[in-house]
């Protein structure tokens, strides 16, 4: 240990470089990484015997009178009888029981010299107090066990905080893929630095990355020297320009601005307040994830010393509060006079170009259209429409829609906004599809606002008319008039709740709406029941209406597609009964939502009962006979497509549960396969790029597409990998075809730049990014005033991320009357582009297939036909799948095969007449040259099976 620096020593989070006056003293943590498993422990083996001096120096009574008065300092809550202990609290306390043991009892003990027992004591009580905040502890704790324990131990009983350097394990960090496993180490450090001097010793490249991808926690803990504005104890004074820089960002956040407008910087707020007040209405799980980050805003501190955590506002926090938030809690910048020019001006001369993002926007971003779902219980509507039916819907129909892959589970990486109410549901639909939009809320819950949503008010009176159905449903024959229309439905389709009785549209809308609100108002009772058996029987029945619903859209013409948002998918991850529920509720759903012909596909596959076997037409399989979904699906969250393992392994596992009739092969049967497909993927991208050319006919040419999907990938994705937000895309190209038929590049880079700086090129810092998008919106170069004023950023913020700018290829600099400007340059084909015939055919004696859209049927359907190829992925290029593998059986009775995937394949194999589940997480190759490889695959019978009949 070198020599000690006391007036060098304040608690907090410093530097250390060539610049800086500190040493690397003290504790030293070599090859932190950024998994706080791999580093934790070894920090505080190397903690322990300073912990045990320090509780030595100020008590010498036993152990356990020792912690008791320890833990009333530490967590003075900690005897509450009436309130449960966390999982935090409770390891802090067994950590100050351990440590203080280890201390009083072990103290300068040879411990190969104890007894049996005692040195399995002392090698418990030890591991107890390296693990606490790892996840890995007594009872799994998390930074909260790790910040009321060791942290606020040491806060305690030391006036001079013990020196923790840490040095950083570059490449750990440089290449590290999940973002949320940084965020947690960053997380773990900051917590130390509440009771420690921490100091980091990083190198240029490292802090570089950390920079841009950590930016918020960065410019508050590593780059305060570069600071004029900010200190990292010291608010005294303020400037308008630091408030409105910490607070700017949240003009897309309205929680965390209402949030921060219930806060003072007199009294503490516990979490469990803050997530009860309605006048928040902000979930339980969101609270500790706002404050987090409006910690590195500076705007407020956490006090983590009491049995819950309590939030304040800082005296910057209450200056930002005080001088830019409304009596809404909207953003008003101080200087109202320069708001109001830059609201009212004029923000294009040029009619030929986009219109710019404004700051301080008066509309709202696409999301917050659609989290702004008003309240149920007041005026607004439990189902609502995306966008007025009576109008040309606008960009957030295909924003829905074009993501979605047909007859699929289609997963989006998205950062949404939650509902104002998650009850609501929304409905858009145009002549041939429809889309639900609605939360994720638990299983039946969601099932409930599905059924909801689907058989509506206002999808019975605009998309399920009896002009479109028929008032004896006779629209929907499927015209070989070989069985009488209501036969079709009820034997083929298998619709429920539809007899003899109501054979009429108007009887049966009156029995649906019967069954739909009796259902419904069981959900409202069941949700949080614990009666085991009601709540089964009313799955039972969502689960029939809904696959009842879907079957009628089907018969109708109507294409479906569900997005399901999952606002906080990291809550969802660390409950395991949650992650376990969204699984479970996707693959128990979306086998119930498939048909072959005019069948159900559910009846013909997995029903066992003989009642409802009973009940079926006679159903001819052709040779290789697929079935199609009648309901596609959406899951959009942050960082949802890691779920793609668990959600492929529960669906699989699903499917592989097919009627015994079928698994031994006395029965034949058509296949069904539900891909799980990554919707952020060059080829998926490549798709949403493909149809909207096709449904705006842009004549993009297949070197330009290619281009495109680079860009994509470049501007709507983290920096280290290959993957994008397709609703982003969407965006992009609908904004940039408003201006152009056939948009260059560079007016699609144009468009990207309106959207909020949070979705445009996240490898950059927010402030470089409004300054990148800033230029590329100009109609000629800029000088230093004119983009700090434009971009609406500060002048040191301007300063410090100018070299990140101008480092990019489309921004060069320009002389102008002797003064240095900016501008942006007209993108060129990099030098590496491949050539245009990596998009063509392998062989040139294939003819070129027409485009057609991924909802285009090439292939007529009916019980005597296979169902189309509605999967919309190009079939050009050798995307087939390699032969089955034969595995032998067990029994010997049937063959049964694996079948390695390709990521997009269409191609039909032949001797498959059962189930499957495909995975679909592609490689972005730049040439789009296919690349089959092995992925989860269910073993299916390949015997021919007889068909089944009406009885």
């Amino acid at each position: 240990m070198g020599p000690r620096q006391p007036a060098a020593r304040e608690r907090g989070i410093r530097l250390i470089s060539h610049e800086t006056a500190l040493s690397t003293e003290g504790i030293v943590c070599t090859a932190v990484s950024p998994r706080v498993t791999e580093w934790i422990p070894d920090l505080l083996a190397e903690l322990k015997p300073h912990t045990e001096r320090a509780i030595r120096n100020c008590t010498a009574t036993d152990p356990w009178r020792a912690s008791t008065q320890l833990l009333a300092e530490t967590l003075p809550e900690w005897q509450t009888i009436d309130k449960k202990w966390t999982d935090d609290v409770a390891e802090a306390v067994a950590y100050t029981r351990a440590i203080t043991t280890l201390a009083l009892t072990y103290t300068d003990t040879d411990v190969d010299a104890l007894s049996t027992y005692h040195q399995q004591r002392h090698v418990n009580l030890t591991d107890t107090v390296t693990t606490i905040g790892t996840g890995r502890g007594p009872v799994n704790g998390d930074l909260g066990a790790l910040a009321n324990g060791p942290v606020a131990l040491h806060r305690e009983l030391e006036d001079q905080p013990e020196v923790l350097t840490l040095l950083l394990d570059g490449d750990a960090w440089t290449s590290l893929t999940d973002r949320r496993t940084g965020v947690r180490a960053l997380a773990a450090i900051t917590v130390l630095a509440d009771g420690f001097d921490v100091r980091i010793v990083a190198s240029p490249a490292v802090h570089r990355h950390l920079s841009k991808r950590y930016p918020n926690w960065t410019e508050c803990h590593l780059d305060l020297t570069a600071s004029r504005d900010r200190s990292p104890h010291n608010h005294s004074t303020h400037t308008v320009d630091a408030a409105w820089e910490a607070i700017r960002d949240l003009d897309t956040e309205p929680g965390k601005r209402r949030l921060l407008g219930h806060l003072n910087a007199d009294d503490a707020r516990r979490y469990r307040d803050l997530s009860t007040d309605p006048t928040i209405d902000i979930a339980d799980g969101t609270v500790s994830r706002y404050v987090l980050d409006l910690e590195t805003r500076e705007l407020v501190t956490i006090g983590r010393r009491g049995q819950h955590n309590t939030v304040q506002l800082t005296d910057l926090g209450q200056f930002a509060v005080q001088r830019c938030l409304d009596d809404d809690y909207n953003l008003v910048h101080p200087d109202q006079r320069r708001l109001d020019e830059r609201l009212t001006g004029a923000p294009q001369e040029s009619t030929s170009t986009v219109s710019p993002r404004r700051a301080g926007r008066e509309t709202p971003t696409l999301d917050e259209r659609v989290a702004t779902t008003g309240n149920p219980d007041a005026d607004d509507d439990y189902v609502q429409w995306l966008t007025d039916p009576t109008n040309s819907p606008d960009q957030l129909h295909e924003r829905f829609s074009t993501v979605a892959h047909d007859d699929a589970i289609t997963l989006v990486d998205d950062q949404p906004d939650s509902f104002e109410d998650g009850r609501v549901a929304y409905l858009s639909h145009t002549n041939d599809e429809t889309l639900v939009v609605l939360q994720w809320g638990g299983p039946l819950a969601t099932l409930g606002r599905l059924a909801g949503a689907l058989l509506s008010k206002k999808a019975l009176s605009n998309i399920l008319t009896p002009e479109r159905l028929g008032q004896e449903f006779e629209a929907i024959d499927d015209g070989t008039q070989a069985y009488p229309v209501d036969r079709i439905l009820r034997r083929g389709h298998q619709v429920g709740w539809y007899s003899d009785a109501e054979t009429t549209y108007g009887a049966w809308r009156e029995r649906t709406t019967t069954v739909r609100d009796r259902l419904l108002a069981q959900v409202a009772e069941l949700t949080t029941s614990d009666d085991t058996a009601a709540r089964s029987e009313l799955f039972e029945d969502l689960h029939g209406l809904i696959a009842s619903a879907t079957q009628l859209y089907h018969a109708a013409g109507i294409d479906l597609t569900t997005t399901l948002r999952v606002p906080d998918t990291d809550a969802l991850v660390r409950n395991t009964t949650h992650l376990q529920d969204l699984c479970e509720f996707l693959a128990k759903t979306a086998p119930k939502q498939s048909v072959y012909g005019i069948h159900s596909g559910y009846r013909m596959l997995f029903e066992d009962r003989p009642a409802k076997l009973c009940r079926r037409l006679p159903a001819e399989t052709d040779h290789d006979a697929r079935m199609d979904l009648t309901m596609s699906w959406v899951v959009a969250g942050p960082t949802i497509t890691e779920l793609h393992d668990e959600i492929t392994d529960t669906l699989s596992r699903e499917l592989t549960t097919v009627r015994e009739a079928i698994a031994d092969g006395t029965e034949r049967a058509p296949t069904l396969e539900i891909p799980v497909v990554d919707g952020t993927t060059y080829p998926a991208i490549r798709q949403v790029i493909d149809e909207i050319a096709m449904t705006h006919d842009a004549q993009w040419t297949p070197r330009e597409r290619q281009r495109l999907v680079r860009f994509c990938l470049r501007s709507f994705g983290p920096a280290d990998t290959k993957q994008a937000c397709p609703y982003d895309v969407v965006v992009s190209l609908l904004r940039a075809l408003n201006e152009s038929r056939t948009p260059t590049l560079a007016a699609v880079e144009r468009a990207a730049a309106t959207l909020p700086p949070e979705r445009f090129r996240p490898d950059l810092t927010p402030t470089a990014t409004k300054l990148y998008a800033t230029l590329l919106r100009a109609d000629g170069p800029l000088g230093r005033s004119e983009l700090i004023e434009q971009a609406d950023i500060s002048a040191s913020s301007y300063d410090r991320r100018l070299s990140d700018v101008r480092d990019l290829d489309r921004v060069t600099p320009v002389q102008q009357g002797g003064h240095r400007r900016w501008t942006t340059t007209t993108p060129t084909p990099h030098p590496k582009t491949p050539p245009v015939t990596a998009w063509l055919p392998a062989t040139s004696d294939q003819p070129v297939p027409p485009l057609v859209t991924h909802r285009q049927s090439t292939t007529p359907t009916g019980p005597n036909s296979p169902p189309p190829d509605r999967t919309g992925r190009d079939d050009r290029g050798g995307w087939d799948r390699q032969p089955p593998i034969s595995i032998p059986t067990p029994s010997g009775d049937a063959d049964y095969t694996i079948r390695p995937m390709t990521t997009t394949s269409t191609s039909r194999q032949p001797n498959s007449h059962a189930h499957q589940i495909t995975d679909t997480r592609d490689h972005p190759h730049d040439t789009m040259t296919p690349t089959p490889h092995p992925t989860t695959a269910v073993a299916t019978p390949q015997t021919r099976l007889s068909n089944g009949g009406e009885q």
